[in-house]
């Protein structure tokens, strides 16, 4: 009889993340001779995923939803699939994948068990109760031979310290890794207009990624500089409770120097035509669009807060700041639009960290390295 072909399963709450964030890793699986499939509530990148040679498998699930009735049929209708399928690894993402996801594949004996807490989020933004019971609900899924991937120092720290997982299950992989020769300054030229610098926030539109600190910084500069731009590019999240509303954001639009732009599929042309990126969050995981705007070669401002700093070195590839400090985020715009030879010096030290520290292939090899210690890779 041939060799059992080993299984690996991805659950998330969004096929366009999998798909948009993971399809590397997951045709890296896939070459090695795994069947891969990807879980995660339907939406148009479903088929895009299948269109790649991967499986796709709906799950509907809720991503805020907090029926704990809903809520154990999850960790059931998982458990089921997961003993119908016998995967060898499950690798979860994000807070109800995992903690969920993870009760589920325990009960069903899977034999290896991969996490991702790509950040700590609104739950422990907020503190509470509800921060008090997810506290016990991840300490409950780490409990035996779990390993867990954080994209910061800071929220490993945090759960080895509060023991929700132990140290020797920790480990940390900065980012979900990007492909530096797709995100790279040579693809483009530098076509926008030299004396007008912009400055462009690329996120959801949440309150905490701090765009309410990017308008009222934007508003003091452009007072003294009107030489100056600034974009907003992204959606807002209905499903967030920190999601500013559209109106709001169009009301942007009565701002001769403010733009905001719903999300673009490719970012790509407008990060290249921007002078500097900014990013003023509460707190990440590990921000993609800065590990993006690093590897187009772009200087970045962005706060002194954790994930933020993993990709922002101050005075090198950037500027860090204190957050919710609206006056200290315009200075530090200033200062740059000031200063194009510290811009593009900047951009250079960027361009070097992505492709040391932020390739997707680092990334793949690392969260392989740690499929290796879970089963026989």
């Amino acid at each position: 009889m041939g060799k059992k072909q080993k299984k690996i399963i991805f659950i998330y709450n969004s096929a366009r993340y999998l798909y948009n964030f993971r399809l590397s890793l997951m045709l890296s699986m896939k070459k090695r001779g795994w069947q891969v499939t990807a879980v995660s509530p339907y939406d148009k990148y479903a088929r895009k995923i299948r269109n790649r040679g991967i499986r796709f498998k709906e799950l509907a699930f809720r991503r805020n939803g907090k029926n704990p009735i809903e809520d154990l049929g999850l960790i059931f209708c998982l458990a089921r699939f997961y003993q119908q399928e016998k995967p060898t690894i499950v690798h979860h993402f994000t807070i109800k994948p995992v903690i969920y996801g993870t009760l589920a594949a325990r009960f069903s004996n899977v034999p290896g068990i991969v996490n991702l807490v790509p950040g700590l989020g609104y739950v422990f933004a907020q503190g509470g109760l509800l921060q008090h019971l997810v506290e016990k609900m991840y300490r409950c899924a780490f409990s035996k031979r779990v390993r867990v991937i954080f994209q910061n120092c800071d929220d490993m720290n945090f759960f080895i310290q509060k023991k929700l997982v132990r140290r020797k299950q920790a480990h940390l992989i900065c980012g979900s890794g990007i492909n530096t020769d797709i995100f790279s300054p040579d693809q483009f030229s530098d076509k926008k207009n030299s004396s007008v610098i912009t400055f462009s926030l690329i996120a959801r539109m949440l309150w905490d990624k701090g765009i309410a600190e990017f308008v009222e910084a934007a508003k003091i500069v452009h007072s003294k500089n009107k030489q100056t731009q600034f974009f907003l590019i992204g959606n807002p999240d209905s499903e967030n409770p920190s999601s500013a509303s559209a109106h709001w954001l169009k009301s942007l639009q009565n701002i001769d120097f403010i733009k905001w732009i719903e999300h673009k599929v490719d970012i790509r042309p407008f990060l290249a035509s921007s002078s500097v990126i900014v990013l003023p969050s509460y707190r990440e995981g590990a921000p993609r669009s800065l590990i993006e705007a690093a590897s187009m070669a772009k200087p970045i401002i962005t706060t002194d807060v954790p994930g933020c700093r993993e990709i922002v070195v101050h005075g090198e590839n950037g500027l860090l700041i204190p957050k919710k400090n609206a006056p200290l985020l315009a200075q530090a715009m200033l200062t740059l639009a000031h200063d194009p030879e510290k811009r593009k010096k900047m951009g250079v030290v960027s361009r070097k960290r992505a492709l040391n520290d932020f390739d997707e292939s680092l990334v793949i090899r690392k969260t392989q390295e740690i499929y290796a210690q879970v089963v026989d890779f």
